[in-house]
């Protein structure tokens, strides 16, 4: 999580549970796999893998309604996949802020990326000056502080008022410096250092009102000049909380939120836009390598197993679960692949799922992302490493709880209709008797976002931390005394952190100016915005709706000019972003839907769609014997539709049926039914 551009670590579940703060191969048909039997053997277990042709179509079973939550239906003549082809195509740039300050804003020619000229020079008893930022109030205000103790990376400065034991904070420093800050570099790189203040040391700042749940933080926004954000303290940095109840210096969960800030730190300077959710899960195996108290957020997840592991909800709506799940994925991916191959991750350019699959074929590994996804949910039901020669459907280091169950049967037939997180899993516990066959349907598409377009199309501003996609055109007012733009806007955009601009330039793109709309605001509570934007969602109310827009042009009739739509996110968390449609300027007679391709716009990140995308299942069906475990994982078509039997329920332990859907980007769930009858 992050506070400004912020990764915070939380202080949830209770008593110090730290929430922090900054195609499937052998699936085109059943697969089986065999993972131990009953015939003692000193050699490692192999897993059989059998194909067995699909089954014929089923006919009982009706395509799942769209949830309430989305409002996305298929498009009439619309190719599955073209929306996914798109997307693959338009990765979101990174933001630069420094060029954004320059570019965007008008009283501002230059900027220093170091603003020290020479590295300044400290000595305990020191005072000075610093930003904090409350995340629950996101108002900023100013502190002083005194330097209570310096090593060779690292400052210890203390809010003045706040009582710290001074030989724990000593404590904490030396161990910071002898074992988190060698270990964090070696794992997963360095720093920008001497940095944006030209100085190797570190700072750590203690202080209060950070917010209630918060046990530290770090902001990016510290790495620039405070001509880019005025509350930038102007150097590597990250804040620990000093209020009544927080963790003790030196304590095994503050050195973990030590541990877990610098991470954010070390990427930030490495792959600054990053997702969210491999971000904090590379800061919580930060504690994890450190030999540190994590907090327990495994807990959180395997509570809440329907969690979304590609994504990142916002603090205030609780995320310990996102922590768990980034968490344990990590520790597995670390456990199964090892070092070398993790480090990859992390050095990768390539954000997300694109990440893993980059560093996996570059290694020459078969497996890609969603692979190593489908033996995770299995490993955290199963958890036995032995299982295989590979250690594919357990952990070696970690134990963590069993999912929590999402149904169970006895009896049957038994039938149940649900919805799942795309990358989520609902665990379904069958006992009983006799043969089965289960028969399942799920949704055969699902939206980007939870809208749709006003026609077949609409530009869509792609979602992603730390990243600035524009979407850009040329217009010739010239002969024109009066123009307006007009158009339609949908947006859910993370408020008071994340902006999008309507802008223009009239000297080639060098410089532009930002433009007032009807919905815009100048609210700008962290310092994110760089002029009047939208933020928030559209329509002012619970959920984002269609708004006509409409930007007065008339000070730029007689010239040429870039028009500009600009989308600017932070490096935390991202919501679902800003949809397009309907653009207009009256005055030259030009209208543009988006029916016809892209019509002379340059988009960079910005994806022209039809909002929907193909939705993929993964279904797979774990039996538990006394001596003998299988999984079955079933062929979904296209449409949605699949079965599997099963023999034998009255032999078995139990047997546990495990549903994920696999739609990249988006967060809308997926519904799906499935029945289970005797054969």
């Amino acid at each position: 999580m992050h506070t400004r551009n912020r990764n915070l670590l939380l202080i949830a579940l209770g008593a110090l549970l730290i929430v922090c703060c900054c195609c499937l191969v052998g699936v085109s048909a059943i697969s089986y796999f065999a993972l131990w039997g009953s015939t003692p053997t000193n050699e490692a277990p192999v897993i059989v893998v059998t194909r067995v042709a699909l089954p014929t179509p089923l006919a009982r079973l009706k395509t799942p309604q769209a949830s309430p939550q989305s409002t996305a239906t298929p498009a009439s003549g619309t190719p599955a996949g073209a929306s996914e082809a798109a997307l693959a195509q338009a990765e979101a740039p990174a933001r630069d802020l420094r060029e954004l300050a320059l570019r965007l804003n008008p009283d501002v020619t230059a900027i220093p990326l170091v603003v020290n000229p020479t590295p300044p020079t400290y000595q305990a008893g020191d005072t000075a000056e610093f930003w904090i930022s409350n995340s629950d109030t996101l108002e900023n205000q100013q502190i002083t502080a005194e330097l209570r103790y310096i090593t060779d990376h690292v400052y210890m400065w203390v809010e003045q008022g706040v009582r710290l034991d001074q030989t724990d904070l000593e404590r904490a420093a030396d161990r910071f410096e002898t074992q988190t800050y060698p270990t964090n570099r070696e794992f997963f790189g360095g720093e920008w250092s001497p940095g944006v203040d030209n100085d190797v040391r570190l700072t750590i700042l203690h202080a209060r009102g950070l917010g209630e749940r918060v046990a530290g933080y770090y902001s990016s926004a510290d790495e620039f000049s405070r001509l880019i954000n005025p509350y930038s303290n102007e150097r590597e940095m990250f804040y620990i909380s000093a209020d009544s109840g927080s963790a003790k210096p030196n304590s095994s969960f503050y050195n973990g939120t030590l541990a877990h800030e610098f991470q954010h730190m070390i990427h930030w300077a490495n792959d600054r836009n990053e997702d969210s959710w491999v971000n904090e899960g590379m800061s919580m195996l930060a504690e994890h390598l450190n030999n540190f108290d994590v907090g327990g957020a495994d807990l959180a997840f395997t509570d809440q197993p329907d969690t979304q592991l590609t994504t990142w909800s916002d603090p205030s709506e609780g995320n310990a679960e996102h922590y768990g799940a980034s968490y344990l994925f990590m520790a597995y991916f670390l456990d199964r692949f090892g070092e070398e191959l993790t480090k990859a991750v992390v050095a990768s350019p390539e954000n997300g799922i694109a990440g893993f699959n980059d560093a996996l074929e570059k290694a020459g590994r078969p497996e890609r992302f969603d692979d190593i996804y489908a033996d995770w949910v299995i490993a955290n039901y199963l958890d036995r490493p032995e299982a295989d020669s590979e250690g594919r459907f357990g952990y070696t280091e970690l134990d963590p709880d069993t999912p929590r169950i999402d149904e169970t049967y006895r009896r049957f037939p038994a039938s149940g209709r649900s919805q799942v997180s795309q990358y989520g899993a609902d665990y379904i516990r069958l006992k009983g008797q006799g043969d089965l066959i289960i028969e399942f349907q799920g949704q055969e598409q699902v939206g980007l976002v939870d809208a749709q377009p006003k026609g077949a199309y609409a530009w869509w501003s792609n979602r992603g931390d730390d990243s600035d996609t524009t979407l850009t055109r040329a217009f010739d007012l010239r002969g024109l005394t009066s123009a307006t733009l007009t158009f339609s806007a949908w947006y859910d955009i993370e408020e008071g952190w994340d902006y999008t601009y309507v802008e223009v330039s009239t000297d080639g793109g060098t410089r532009w100016q930002i433009l007032p709309a009807r919905f815009t605001t100048d609210e700008n509570p962290v310092g994110n915005a760089f002029g009047v934007g939208w933020t928030g969602m559209s329509g002012g109310g619970s959920a984002p709706v269609w708004v006509d827009e409409q930007v007065d042009l008339t000070p730029f009739a007689g010239q040429e000019i870039l028009l500009r739509f600009e989308s600017v996110t932070d490096d935390a968390v991202n919501n679902p972003g800003f949809l397009l449609d309907n653009i207009a300027v009256p005055e030259l007679g030009f209208a543009d839907g988006g029916e016809a391709g892209p019509g002379g716009w340059e988009a960079a990140g910005w994806v022209l769609t039809d909002n929907l995308l193909q939705q993929r299942w993964l279904v797979q069906l774990l039996a538990v014997g006394r001596n003998r475990v299988t999984l079955q994982r079933m062929t979904v078509g296209a449409d949605g539709r699949g079965q599997l039997p099963l023999d034998g329920l009255g032999d078995l332990n139990e047997a546990v049926l495990v549903i994920s859907a696999l739609a990249p980007v988006t967060t809308e769930l997926a519904p799906y039914e499935y029945t289970i009858t005797a054969r």
